[in-house]
């Protein structure tokens, strides 16, 4: 396995060295770029204030004494990392379609999928037993979409309609699952598994009373306590079904369990927390604050990413904390943004690798003013404006602001 990124100490940097990752989160230095050429001293001085050592990437420094580069200065590969979340050797996947082309397909698969949930739904409510043939052939488009360009459908749960949350968001964290285990290099099978975890875990919900789970207020003790008991509801149901993997029931029974022990059923902890259960405890916590709840406004994206650093080693292992964060982006796709001449948009697609220049719908014109029609910038492509000025994210707007619903808004 040839080792892409090491540890090189600041004192050991060279100008054309790539600096891949930080020894700290990037979105705690002042540092607008996930990823840059190391271009003079200055620039090594300068990183000498935040940090003690980072992360060089072989493939992308250029002009550098490959002694400079040697495997005596390596830590953990980006594959390596990987390899100790999942406990197998990652695939690799890469984009096949550009979002424009995933998107005339996913659009169809996205809607089959909300129906076949809904009608899953109803099918517990009324007692009946799932068939999972059925379930497996509405996911498999979904998880195959995801494989061959992860974007697509994370604009299309951020497109979603506010009512029915229980519907919606069950979808939603399913593409969470399948893009975060594609990024973890999980084999397709583990991806088509957590597609069908995260579909299921919150369907003992609907053994709950409906006033219960559509309550406008925060529970009170005795309402949590059995608003809890959806998990055992929720194994009961899935446990029954013909065919489930053994994987699926344990990301149902542990997406509540915390990685400092606090969660629930059996208040779990660490390690003995399966990494199934961990990937959903992530998704399941990720969309349901950025989503509108009845008893919760929506968090803008960028800031839910913020909160999920807050809660490395507490509430999620820190690692896997690292890695979703490269799934999502420091601006998610749905992040409402601004830019420096002034200009409003709604993120809709990442950049793999410059995770700060992603593709932008724009909505709102320097004044305010909104377009007629929306054009879509790359930022990635084009850096600068007409006028030839760099053009750069400045800050995330906070939902609703100037207006604006990104929810009412498709390509």
């Amino acid at each position: 396995m040839s080792l892409k990124e090491i540890k090189v100490r600041i004192p050991d940097l060279e100008p054309g060295m790539y600096v891949s990752q930080l020894d700290r989160p990037w979105i705690e230095t002042p540092y607008l770029l996930q990823g840059f050429l190391i271009e003079s001293r200055e620039d090594i001085d300068e990183l000498f204030k935040y940090c003690k050592y980072v992360f060089v990437d072989v493939e992308l420094s250029s002009q550098v004494d490959n002694q400079k580069l040697s495997p005596r200065k390596a830590e953990a590969s980006d594959i390596e990392k990987k390899q100790y979340l999942t406990n197998t050797k990652p695939l690799e996947y890469k984009d096949e379609t550009d979002l424009d082309d995933e998107l005339r397909s996913s659009r169809e698969h996205h809607s089959v999928l909300s129906n076949v949930v809904e009608n899953i739904m109803v099918d517990i409510f009324n007692n009946k037993k799932l068939d999972l043939p059925s379930l497996k052939k509405a996911i498999m488009p979904m998880v195959n979409s995801v494989i061959r360009n992860p974007d697509a459908f994370s604009w299309l749960t951020r497109m979603k309609h506010k009512d029915n949350y229980t519907y919606n968001h069950s979808v939603s964290t399913a593409v969470w699952a399948v893009a975060f285990g594609r990024h973890l290099g999980m084999p397709k099978k583990d991806l088509q598994s957590l597609a069908i975890g995260a579909l299921l875990f919150d369907v003992g919900k609907m053994r709950l009373p409906d006033k219960l789970i559509n309550n406008p207020n925060r529970f009170n003790q005795y309402e949590f306590k059995l608003v809890k008991t959806h998990v055992e509801h929720s194994v009961e149901i899935v446990s029954n079904i013909n065919g489930i993997s053994d994987d699926v029931i344990e990301m149902v029974k542990t997406h509540h369990e915390r990685h400092n022990g606090s969660g629930y059923p059996n208040g779990l902890k660490e390690n003995d927390i399966p990494i199934f259960g961990k990937i959903a405890g992530i998704v399941d916590c990720y969309d349901a604050i950025i989503s509108e709840r009845p008893f919760a406004s929506a968090m803008s994206p960028h800031d839910a990413v913020k909160k999920f650093y807050e809660w490395r080693d507490i509430d999620f292992q820190a690692e896997l904390i690292e890695q979703f964060i490269q799934v999502v982006g420091i601006y998610p796709v749905g992040t409402i943004v601004e830019l420096n001449d002034g200009k409003v948009g709604v993120i809709i697609a990442q950049h793999r690798v410059w995770r700060l220049r992603p593709k932008i719908m724009l909505l709102l014109d320097e004044n305010k003013d909104s377009y007629n029609n929306f054009d879509i910038i790359d930022l990635y492509i084009q850096a600068s404006n007409e006028e030839g000025n760099t053009l750069e994210i400045v800050k995330s707007l906070e939902p609703g602001m100037y207006g604006i619903d990104p929810e009412q808004f498709y390509l």
